[in-house]
């Protein structure tokens, strides 16, 4: 199996959605959870976590023949910036 093409310009609104439904968990989801949570192809959120994961926003684990995955510290940092930005933008009037 190869592996998926790297993400070019990722979505910052994807990237919120991830980060924010993991920080919501207080364990590891399973990829698949996480996938019907924010509602993503399994391909696309494959891309977008190994993405995530070169930068240190999340984490693996293996458990029982699943891998889970986490948010990590840097994550949570990014996460909180992201909505911060997200909300000044939002709150803008045009």
């Amino acid at each position: 199996m190869t592996a998926p093409a790297p993400i070019e310009k990722p979505d910052l609104y994807v990237l919120a959605r991830l980060l924010e439904r993991l920080w919501r968990e207080d364990r590891p989801m399973l990829r698949t959870h996480l996938q019907v949570a924010v509602n993503l192809n399994f391909d696309i959120l494959t891309k977008y976590l190994g993405w995530m994961s070169e930068r240190d926003w999340v984490e693996f684990q293996e458990n029982d023949g699943h891998q889970l995955v986490s948010i990590t510290v840097r994550g949570r940092e990014v996460y909180a910036k992201l909505v911060q930005v997200m909300n000044e933008v939002l709150r803008q009037d045009l």
